[in-house]
């Protein structure tokens, strides 16, 4: 367990499920900016935020105040669509009126795609979205089907065509936000697939949106060190 989960400052709670809470990682000093992080796990209850609470302290320890967002997940009450989507909302929201405007949202694999699909919804919106190894193009995902079934168990079932639209965020562009994808080349999970279309989609409608292919898989990329997170901070330091 990292000396940061130990000793976590704060949390921000926004409803009552135990669910709808973040982690609050504050910088000494005044921050530069504010970052929300989105986990992934193919939104199922089985997999949670632990997995960023370093990636949230290096970006406390480079001077932003780092939210680590937590939600309703597949197989809890209230999970999938459109609970965990809406709870990503709920999360953004509340560190925005809580710490100021957001600099940054990341999110990886479904994380990716609960920021992509969020961020639109939030007010004032990020300067930037980051989808790291991000499942950006749900029809795609379920064509492929990513996870094993994720997206039709996100969905409430196989044949949900009116809920793929609405959760799709390749099917909600222009977003209007400074868009990042990063995708590691070795992904397995996730393909480079779910990026590329997104990115061809959402240029198309006009938006700013930039593809970095990285070395790595899927899991890898989570590495703190790695090249993926230089890209990552080099982006949100360029928002800020």
């Amino acid at each position: 367990m990292s000396l940061w989960r130990r000793n976590k400052p704060a949390q921000i709670r926004w409803g009552t499920d135990h669910n709808q809470l973040l982690d609050l990682y504050v910088p000494d000093g005044v921050p530069r900016g504010v970052v929300a992080l989105v986990h992934g796990g193919f939104w199922r209850a089985m997999y949670g935020r632990e997995g960023l609470d370093e990636h949230c302290a290096m970006f406390a320890s480079d001077g932003y105040v780092a939210g680590n967002l937590a939600y309703r997940r597949v197989g809890e009450a209230g999970g999938g669509w459109p609970g965990t989507c809406t709870d990503v909302v709920g999360g953004l929201q509340a560190l925005t009126d809580a710490r100021g405007p957001l600099t940054a949202v990341i999110g990886h694999s479904a994380g990716g795609h609960l920021a992509l699909w969020a961020s639109k919804e939030v007010v004032p919106r990020p300067k930037v979205v980051i989808s790291v190894a991000g499942c950006n193009d749900l029809g795609r995902a379920q064509h492929i089907n990513a996870g094993n079934g994720a997206v039709d168990d996100f969905l409430g079932g196989p044949g949900k065509l009116a809920e793929l639209v609405a959760a799709d965020p390749v099917r909600r562009v222009p977003l209007g936000i400074k868009t990042v994808l990063v995708a590691p080349e070795d992904d397995g999970v996730v393909p480079q697939s779910l990026s590329d279309s997104y990115l061809r989609t959402a240029s198309a409608a006009g938006d700013d949106v930039t593809l970095q292919r990285v070395v790595g898989d899927h899991f890898s990329i989570l590495d703190v060190g790695s090249q993926v997170w230089s890209a990552v901070t080099a982006a949100v330091d360029a928002a800020t």
